[in-house]
């Protein structure tokens, strides 16, 4: 049922049977992976770090679930802004798991959000693009990292690469493109995409 849950993105009730599932089976670390994932995606952040800090106490021998745990670790603390704790987090997950692009992406794009650590940004980007070249949300994080170091042309290559392969429809690639061209000094287009950001919400 959880997993169907999960595949469906039905969140509501993945809380709910996860949370039923901790009680029957307290000590198997996939409920706390599915209740964690269910309150991220609620947007109720505490709930989803305690569920993964408590899950991780029942990981035997397990790398790669270790690395998930403190990549949703890390998204989790970024939303609450504690930084902190997000870095740490993304740290350990690699440790366990250094190419984990699901959190070389991440760790690099709310680094870049930050304007901090830009090198160590785009070195993890690079490396996630070596694994996915044809990801649009690496494409983006990449070209929104040039975009910082004022290197808009190579960066309106690469957000316009994401752009193609989200076929326009990601208003955050939307507006990354339309803040390039801006600094292209191409301003009718930079205020079209703008709008198509708008309307993708």
């Amino acid at each position: 049922i959880v997993l169907l849950e999960a595949d469906l993105l039905l969140y509501d009730e993945l809380e709910l049977d996860s949370k039923k599932a901790i009680e029957l089976f307290p000590s198997h670390p996939t409920f706390y992976y599915f209740n964690g994932i269910a309150n991220l995606q609620l947007k109720k952040y505490n709930l989803s770090i305690n569920a993964f800090k408590d899950g991780i106490n029942y990981i035997i021998n397990d790398n790669y679930l270790l690395s998930d745990f403190y990549q949703y670790l890390g998204d989790a603390y970024h939303h609450i802004n504690d930084n902190i704790s997000s870095d740490n987090s993304f740290e350990k997950a690699l440790s366990y798991n250094p190419n984990n692009t699901y959190v070389l992406n991440n760790y690099s794009y709310y680094l870049s959000l930050r304007e901090t650590r830009i090198n160590d940004a785009e070195e993890m980007i690079l490396k996630a693009l070596d694994f996915s070249p044809n990801n649009k949300s690496y494409l983006d994080t990449y070209g929104w990292i040039l975009f910082l170091k004022k290197d808009f042309i190579n960066a309106e290559k690469w957000l316009k690469k994401a752009l193609t392969i989200s076929l326009e429809k990601d208003g955050t690639i939307l507006e990354h493109y339309g803040d390039v061209l801006f600094h292209l000094n191409n301003i009718n287009d930079a205020v079209y995409y703008w709008g198509k950001a708008i309307d993708n919400g």
